[in-house]
């Protein structure tokens, strides 16, 4: 499946509602990416589209369309968020699943070592283990 047909099939108000997110009448939400007491955050169903209207937003001047939501939302890679947005369509298909598997798996192994470096560390420092 293309990218451009997910866009299109994936509405913006289904990821949104993912998230617990609903626009109000006007289409307004407050926006996720900021701290937000008031709806700075345009949804346009029309185009798929969202757009943060804030400037303490670090999203502001861009428009989001479902994928990029969802990357932006979870921390996702493009890949992951197409997968993503894929199984929501319900377009999974044994590779894709794989794919996606692989790739936490490669994730998970990263902080495995990350963790392990940081408990040799930790012997030779006195603060840290003073801290613990």
């Amino acid at each position: 499946m293309e990218i451009a047909a997910i866009k299109q099939q994936l509405s913006i108000l289904t990821v949104l509602q993912t998230y617990g997110l609903s626009p109000d009448k006007n289409g307004m939400l407050c926006c996720p990416f900021h701290d937000d007491k008031t709806p700075s955050m345009q949804v346009y169903p029309q185009t798929n589209t969202v757009y943060c209207f804030s400037g303490n937003c670090e999203r502001t001047g861009k428009s989001m369309d479902t994928i990029d939501f969802m990357m932006y939302k979870e921390g996702l890679t493009k890949h992951q968020a197409i997968l993503k947005a894929k199984t929501m369509l319900g377009q999974t298909n044994e590779k894709a699943v794989k794919a996606a598997k692989k790739v936490n798996q490669e994730e998970g192994e990263d902080i495995a070592l990350v963790f392990k470096e940081l408990q040799k560390q930790l012997v030779r420092s006195g603060k840290a283990r003073k801290y613990l």
